[in-house]
């Protein structure tokens, strides 16, 4: 009774319906499926499977640490009243499909980043929010490795602060790399220790 109790409390009591929660939010699987499953459907659809693209578990564990990425950047962003606008996003979008020679290019160059088309506003937002926040928290930096630093820095004190628990299925949310950690670290390559 006692051992259960205790992985309840370590796990969080999250809801098995969510990938990951926060105190002001959460991440459904569904939004997660949704994400994997386009990646999926695309790379079928352009008959493409980029060289360093993801697969099973690594992909769903890469498309969760974007959401918890895009979650935790936007309340930090928020907290220092800094908004990626509508516009902003639109203009920021119009720019890329420029780069790429339109939309069929576009569609492309999304599947071998490993970004799914319907989260392609959300990650131009998180370009923009990134843009802003390097003047708010790290305005004498004099390179990028600074502002990374700051970034993580910003990043894992939001995380502390925001109580960020993943669903055990998907691993465990890592406060020094700011990553989703395989609940496995072999990823299946040792059996499993017995009990």
């Amino acid at each position: 009774m006692l051992l259960a109790l205790a992985s309840l409390l370590l796990s969080g009591c999250s809801n098995p319906s969510d990938a990951a929660s926060f105190k002001s939010g959460k991440i459904t699987n569904k939004k997660l499926q949704a994400s994997i499953s386009t990646i999926l459907d695309e790379r079928i659809k352009f008959n493409t499977t980029p060289q360093e693209g993801f697969s099973g578990d690594a992909l769903t564990r890469n498309q969760l640490e974007f959401h918890i990425f895009s979650a935790l950047l936007t309340k930090a962003a928020q907290e220092r009243k800094v908004v990626a606008l509508p516009g902003e996003i639109s203009a920021r979008r119009a720019e890329v499909l420029q780069n790429v020679g339109g939309e069929d290019q576009l569609s492309v160059a999304l599947v071998n980043a490993g970004i799914a088309s319907i989260d392609l506003d959300e990650y131009l937002a998180l370009i923009l929010l990134q843009d802003k926040l390097r003047a708010v928290i790290a305005p004498n930096a004099t390179d990028d490795g600074q502002v990374v630093a700051a970034l993580q820095k910003m990043l894992t004190e939001t995380a502390v602060s925001e109580k960020l628990v993943v669903n055990p299925r998907y691993g465990t949310w890592n406060v020094q790399t700011n990553r989703v950690e395989p609940a496995d670290p072999t990823e299946g390559a040792l059996p499993a220790a017995k009990q």
